[in-house]
C-alpha cells in the first residue's frame, strides 16, 4: 500500500488531543498543553478525553467516536494522544479507516498507543508518529532538543537523530519505512488484520517494566514469524527497568536476547537509540523513510526522510 503522507503542521495550527488508552490525568494534560501553546499552537481537548470506564477513558466506541470527530474537524491539523497506559487496541474493530484515509492528518503517541499507529498505517497508508504523549510534555520546555526534533519532523523536515549512546550489534546499511514502536504492542497485532507488514521495513522496539525471560519469549515470537529476517534493519531502543525476578533467574543479559534473536540475521541492528519509556524520546514515524549506518570503527547515524507533505 502506497504510504499517505499527512500535511505538515504550520505554527499557529490547532493540535487535538484524545485519550485512546487509561484514564487521563486532568493536572498533566493541561500543563502538557500549557507545553504546546508556548511553543505556538492552539489545543482543542476533546470532551472524551476525561471520560472513565474503570482505568480506561471510555469505552471502546467512545474513544472511536472522538477519534472521528478529530479527524473531521477541519480546523484540527494533529492529534496527540492524551495518554498511554492500556486499552487502545480495543478501538480497532470500531474505526472508520476509510473516513480516516479521507483526512489524513497527523495523529501521535507511543507506548499503548503503538497499537493504534500501526493499524492505522496498515489499513489507510497514513504515516503515523511514534513520539510524545501530552501527559509526557507536562513541565517540558517548549524548545527542549526532543520537542524540537518531533516538531521539526511533523513540519515536514528532515531529522537526524543522536547516535552517540547506540551500540551496533550487527552492522551494515540499511532504508526503508519504519514500522514497530512497543514490543509488547506489536506482538499483540501478530496474527490480526493489522499485524505490521516486516518487509523491507526498519523495525524498531523498546518496553519497560518486565521480565528478562519476557522480552525473550516477545522477541523469539517475532523471529519465529520472520519479522527480523524480512526486516531492513532493526533498531532497539530503551527497555528500562527489565527484571530478572523469577524463582530460577533467567540469567540472560538484554544483549545476550537481542544477539540470539534478532542478532542472527543479515540485516544491521543497534541497540540503545534513544526512543522509549526512559528520559529520552525521539519521535519515528510509522510508515515514514528512515536511513541507518552502522558500521564498526565509525559512529552510526540514523536519519528520519521528511515525513508530511508540503501544506499551501
Amino acid at each position: 500500500m502506497k504510504a499517505i503522507r499527512p500535511p505538515a503542521l504550520k505554527k499557529g495550527d490547532t493540535i487535538g488531543i484524545m485519550a485512546p488508552s487509561s484514564r487521563a490525568n486532568r493536572e498533566k494534560i493541561m500543563a502538557g498543553a500549557e507545553t504546546l501553546k508556548k511553543a505556538g499552537y492552539g489545543i482543542y481537548i476533546h470532551p472524551q478525553t476525561w471520560k472513565e470506564d474503570r482505568s480506561s477513558a471510555g469505552t471502546a466506541r467512545q474513544k472511536a467516536a472522538a477519534l472521528h470527530d478529530l479527524f473531521k474537524n477541519k480546523k484540527v491539523k494533529a492529534i496527540i494522544c492524551a495518554r498511554a497506559g492500556n486499552l487502545s487496541g480495543t478501538m480497532l474493530p470500531h474505526l472508520d479507516y476509510g473516513l480516516i484515509k479521507r483526512n489524513p492528518k497527523i495523529i501521535m503517541g507511543y507506548s499503548d498507543v503503538t497499537a493504534l499507529l500501526n493499524a492505522l498505517h496498515e489499513e489507510t497508508g497514513l504515516v503515523t508518529f511514534h513520539g510524545p504523549v501530552i501527559q509526557k510534555l507536562a513541565g517540558k520546555k517548549a524548545d527542549g532538543k526532543q520537542i524540537r526534533q518531533w516538531l521539526d519532523l511533523l513540519a515536514g523536515e528532515k531529522t537526524e537523530i543522536p547516535a552517540s549512546s547506540i551500540k551496533i550489534i550487527r552492522p551494515g546499511l540499511a532504508k526503508g519505512r519504519m514500522v514497530g514502536g512497543n514490543l509488547s504492542l506489536v506482538c499483540s497485532l501478530m496474527g490480526t488484520r493489522w499485524q505490521p507488514d516486516f518487509s523491507g521495513k526498519i523495525l524498531f522496539l523498546e518496553d519497560c517494566d518486565d521480565e528478562l525471560s519476557r522480552y525473550d519469549r516477545m522477541l523469539r515470537q517475532l523471529a519465529n514469524a520472520g519479522a527480523f529476517n524480512q526486516a531492513a534493519g532493526v533498531l532497539f531502543g530503551s527497555f528500562t527497568d527489565s527484571k530478572d525476578t523469577g524463582a530460577l533467574s533467567y540469567g540472560f543479559t538484554l544483549e545476550e536476547i537481542i544477539r540470539g534473536t534478532a542478532g542472527n540475521g543479515r540485516t544491521p541492528v543497534i541497540m540503545n537509540a534513544p526512543f522509549g519509556h526512559g528520559k529520552d524520546l525521539y519521535t519515528f514515524p510509522v510508515g515514514g523513510m528512515a536511513r541507518i549506518e552502522a558500521k564498526n570503527g565509525k559512529k552510526p547515524s540514523l536519519i528520519i526522510e521528511r515525513a508530511c507533505a508540503e501544506r499551501c
